[in-house]
Order: structure tokens, then sequence, then C-alpha cells
């Protein structure tokens, strides 16, 4: 006696299954988990595989008949599916599966509720426009970079010449009130051309501050501060005298033979080479990995799908759970998460049908240009993630596999050819000419 199946398309993507296995199958299905605990219960006065019947079924009749309820559902669901050609994708719910029982002489009737994989209808996706781009360094890349390098490497240093903004000038000061009468002096003061000493006017201050040299004096008002150290004197007008006594500014490494050999480099010819070989491979990646987005941004444009509920439902809660986490690790109080995330929902919708969108559009390119993951592939790649984490292969396969991660590599090597497959097809435009 077969089970009875009828299916239901209740969205473009989701299908409701409607099984009912018959009480002979329940019951066979019965005696097989009987007949199994038979053989591995162990009861004091009796010999393996003779405890009776009946004593297993007061003993371990409820955990008996859960198991069955699992195993039944998971049996005939797959049957259901694989007979109607049905491939489930995201989560399979069970309608009132706490109420559901198993029992002897009675058939097991439930409802399941599942997504489908929407149809794929691909027309040719050679030819993606793509921009060009420039793949070497050029002269003023390196110079550019060299000037990095030199303000990396940039040191405070004493100058003669008269101060610019952005140095910093050593001063004795003197704050006087408005009767002349010296209120506090600080000796050796540190000043920033560029942060007014509080109480001055930011611009008269600036005026005062630039083009000073050792040696000379200046006068600034100032209205003392609240907080001054005299508390007479607070929000009263008054000066401030400065003695400099040096200048000093922050001065770029020279771009010489000395800079190239303190990296290493014998030459600065030697220093700009390399610099030459990195930006190039940069602008390579940068470039390739640009046409990528250029091609997955057409491909998404060019084809709307249904999307199945449960997946892209998947998707929002991992997005949602995971900024959770990031909310608290930043210290959010927890009264705010909440606001913070339901704010958070539709775009975190929006990026997850994205997101599900193209897993499906980058199964259907693989599907239509032959393109596939090789075992060669994924020792590669396990040999790569290895040796950048300073680990063996074997060990990061483990560690993939006890996380449940394999798929997400295979997916990942998958999406990378697809791309790849995607520029090397793609018709490359130069946007200055069009």
């Amino acid at each position: 006696m077969a089970m009875e199946v009828q299916v239901a398309e209740t969205g473009p993507c989701s299908r409701t299954l409607t099984i009912t296995v018959p009480p002979p199958l329940v019951d066979e299905h019965l005696d097989q988990l009987y007949r199994s605990a038979q053989k591995q219960v162990q009861i004091k006065g009796f010999r393996p595989g003779k405890v009776p019947k009946a004593m297993i079924e007061k003993r371990y009749g409820a955990s008996i008949l859960a198991e069955a309820k699992e195993q039944l559902l998971n049996r005939y669901l797959g049957e259901a599916c694989r007979e109607h050609a049905i491939q489930p994708v995201g989560r399979v719910e069970i309608d009132d599966f706490e109420q559901l029982e198993v029992k002897r002489g009675n058939a097991l009737a439930f409802i399941a509720r599942l997504d489908v994989r929407p149809t794929v209808e691909l027309g040719d996706v050679k030819g993606l426009e793509v921009e060009a781009f420039e793949p070497e360094a050029t002269e003023a890349d390196v110079d550019s970079a060299l000037q990095q390098i030199a303000h990396e490497k940039r040191k405070m240093q004493v100058t003669e010449e008269p101060s610019q903004d952005g140095d910093f000038v050593k001063a004795d000061l003197k704050f006087v009130d408005q009767n002349g009468a010296t209120v506090r002096e600080r000796k050796a003061a540190e000043l920033q051309t560029r942060r007014p000493i509080n109480g001055c006017d930011e611009a008269a201050y600036t005026a005062a501050i630039t083009g000073l040299k050792a040696g000379s004096d200046v006068e600034i008002d100032l209205t003392f501060p609240p907080n001054f150290e005299v508390e007479a004197v607070r929000e009263q007008p008054g000066k401030v005298a400065l003695h400099v006594l040096e200048v000093k500014r922050v001065t770029p490494a020279p771009i010489d033979e000395e800079l190239a050999k303190g990296l290493e480099f014998e030459t600065l010819a030697a220093l700009r080479e390399d610099l030459a070989q990195r930006i190039s491979a940069e602008k390579k990646r940068v470039g390739k990995q640009r046409q990528e987005e250029q091609c997955i941004e057409q491909l998404l444009a060019r084809h709307e799908l249904p999307l199945p509920p449960s997946m892209v439902e998947q998707q929002v809660e991992a997005s949602i759970a995971g900024m959770a986490q990031r909310l608290r690790e930043s210290g959010t109080p927890e009264e705010n998460i909440e606001p913070q995330l339901e704010a958070s929902r539709p775009e975190a919708r929006a990026d997850a049908e994205k997101r599900v969108r193209l897993f499906f559009l980058i199964e259907g390119v693989a599907r239509q240009e032959g393109l596939g993951v090789t075992e060669a592939d994924t020792r590669a790649e396990l040999a790569a993630i290895a040796a950048a984490n300073d680990v063996t292969p074997e060990q990061v396969y483990q560690h993939l596999e006890e996380n449940n991660r394999l798929s997400e590599l295979q997916l990942a090597l998958l999406e990378r050819k697809v791309r790849d497959f995607l520029r090397e097809n793609a018709k490359v435009v130069d946007k200055k000419d069009s």
C-alpha cells in the first residue's frame, strides 16, 4: 500500500504537500524500531534480544514513538519530493508538528510546507560591458607611493624658518589682566598653530602665531575662560604674551638612497621598481574586481526571479543576528538594540533578496556554461587557506567539516569561477571615449 500525496502550488517558489502514510506502513516502521530496540536493550534477568516487547513498550515506548515520528516524516517527505520531482530549498515546516502522533493501526497524515528553486532562464551571458582599466603603474603612481612612505616616516624637527600653518611653537606664556598685572605664567608651553589658546579668538590667534621665529615676542587678546586657574579674572578681558623659544615642523623623510636603504633596498631605483610591481599587481586586482562587480550588477539587472521566501528569511535573520552581536560587543545599551535592529530590517531584507537572487543566477550561469568545482580546485583552496594560517590542509578540512562549512567553500569557489568567466567573456569599453 503506497502513501498518498497531494501537491499544491502556494506561490511561485512554494509548495504544500499533504501526505498520508497508511497504517500498514506505519505499523511496519514501528515493528522495525521495536525489533532494533529488542536487540540493543539490556535488562537484568533477560538475555540480549529476549526482552519482552511489552516491557520495551512500557519503558521506552514514548521515545520510540517520537523517533518513529521523526523518521516517518523525513522518509515519506523525501519520497514524496522525489516522486514529484521537487527540490526543496530553505526551511521545511510541518503543520502542528508537536500535535502529530504515531499510533499503531492508524495512518500518519501531515502537511509539509516548503520552498523550491525558481526556474532560471538565462540569455547569452557573454559580452556584458565592463570598463577598461589601466593595469600598469605610472611614474605618478610610484611618486605618490614614495611620498606616502616619506610621510609615514616623517619627523618633528626644529626649524629656523618662520612658523607656518601646522607647525608647533614652544613658548613661555605670561597671562596679564586688563590692568597689565601678571596673573599666571607657563614655561616652555607646547602650542599648535591650528589649536588656539583657550579664550583667544581663533582668527586672531592664527594671525599672531604664524610667521614667528625663536626669540619673537607677541601679545594676543583673550577673554579668560570660566575654568581659568585664577578665579578672580575668569571671564574678564586680558592678554597672553608669548616669548618664542623654538619652532618645530613635521617634515617628511627625504626621498633618497637613505630612505631606500632603510627599507632594505640597495638603491632608490630598486625601491621604485618594487613599488611599480606592487602597484601594478594591486591595480590589476582592483580592476578585475571592479569589472566582475559590473558583470554581476548587469546580471542582476537583467534577471528578475521569484525567490523562495524561507531562504530570504534565513538570510535576513542571520544578518540581524550578526548586527545584534556587533551592537552588544560595541557596548550599545540593550534597550537601544531592538529599535536599531527593527530600523535595519528593510535594508537587511533588500540585501538578502539580492544575495539569494545572485545565488541562483550563479548556479544558472555555471550550469549553462558547464562550470564546476573539481576536487583539484578544492584541494588547491584548502592548501591556500592552510598556508595563510600556518596550518595543514587536513586541519582546514577538519575545521570546515566540523562546522558544516564545506558547502560554503564549494559555493565560494563556484562563484569565483563564474565571476572569472563573466569577466573574461565581457566586452571591454573605454568610458573616456564613449
